[in-house]
């Protein structure tokens, strides 16, 4: 009888469990370690799940939930910030989106979207329905255009289209009236919408975190622009490809520069590993004022040299390379702290990674 009891009572429980979520929501019981409830229960919105899943499916990554994907936040059953980068580790997604679904207008409570490090091409027209979309990183994509509709976003308030295929912006972009961050460096712009001075930016000026308002360098904007783009101090303004962690001069491609990379730093830099930690690979960026000979060397936590990834000349210009971790003689090296250094002519700098096997 006791047995009877308690599974009635169990029946009860979870009755009123599923029970108190709306009709559009679903109750879920337990949530993985990446998704974290900001305000309210779990019971979530079923179209934003549907979202996931069709975001999941049409890139074939490998989730067994589609609340396993990236890093979640949500607000009272919606989904509000996502972060869906392919940044080599847990923080992102497990593999490259190509596609966003066709059903990611939907996502009309998401605040927050991180997609950068993937190879996504064309935004579906439905994308300008978000809106509540505030913040969207979409840098080092291959973007080719953005739809007419992207206007409709009119609570966007900072957009990153760094490093991606852009060779033009509509007209609609003049509609963001709250745009305060608007950055398209690295692109293949060689023309700007008439209207494009009448976004209410500040041209010229960093925030406290030294992060540019606007820069459009590394594009090949060499006929009329603008009056607001062609006297901004960032007309020749990019950040480093992998941190965004320092400026980088980036002049427009305006066929006067003679090495590949129309990307010229204006000081001699390595950036930081990414991913960092890693496993198994990371990759190191570093930037040449001039020509010269140049050796990116990896040492362990004791000074030992570990491989040399660069000895060479090099000219002036951007470049990076894959470390696999593995020494010199192919053997993979242990989890732990190690260090990079760059040298050219009288420069040297050093940086820490860490292997996390």
């Amino acid at each position: 009888m006791k047995k009877y009891f308690l599974i009635i009572i169990t029946f009860l429980v979870l009755s009123e469990l599923y029970g108190q979520c709306d009709s559009a929501y679903s109750y879920y019981s337990e949530l993985p370690s990446n998704v974290t409830i900001l305000v309210g229960d779990t019971c979530l919105f079923d179209e934003d799940i549907e979202v996931l899943d069709s975001l999941i499916f049409i890139n074939n990554l490998d989730y067994d939930s589609p609340l396993e994907l990236g890093t979640q936040t949500w607000f009272n059953g919606r989904l509000r910030f996502l972060v869906a980068g392919n940044y080599g580790n847990s923080a992102g997604v497990n593999d490259t989106i190509y596609t966003l679904p066709e059903n990611v207008g939907n996502w009309t409570g998401l605040a927050s979207l991180y997609l950068e490090w993937n190879r996504i091409s064309v935004l579906p027209e439905s994308f300008s329905e978000m809106e509540n979309l505030q913040s969207f990183y979409i840098n080092n994509n291959v973007l080719m255009t953005l739809p007419d509709s992207i206007g409709n976003l009119e609570n966007l308030y900072f957009f990153d289209l760094g490093y991606n295929e852009l060779d033009s912006i509509p007209a609609s972009v003049c509609s963001l009236t709250n745009l305060t961050y608007l950055w398209l460096f690295n692109n293949n712009l060689a023309s700007l919408p008439d209207c494009f001075c009448d976004l209410n930016l500040d041209w010229n000026n960093d925030d406290n975190g030294a992060y540019p308002y606007f820069a459009i360098g590394a594009n090949m904007l060499c006929d009329s622009v603008g009056t607001c783009v062609a006297e901004s101090e960032h007309f020749e303004l990019s950040l480093d490809q992998f941190y965004y962690s320092f400026p980088v001069f980036a002049p427009q491609d305006c066929g006067a520069v003679s090495i590949d990379s129309k990307v010229l730093a204006y000081q001699f830099n390595i950036s930081y590993s990414f991913p960092n930690p890693f496993n198994p690979e990371t990759r190191i960026g570093y930037d040449l004022p001039q020509s010269g000979h140049v050796s990116l060397i990896i040492y362990d936590i004791l000074g030992r040299e570990l491989v040399t990834l660069v000895n060479t000349a090099q000219p002036a210009g951007r470049f990076n390379i894959l470390w696999n971790g593995e020494d010199s003689f192919g053997n993979p090296v242990g989890s732990g702290l190690y260090f990079y250094q760059l040298n050219s002519g009288d420069f040297s700098q050093t940086k820490k990674m860490i292997i996390s096997r």
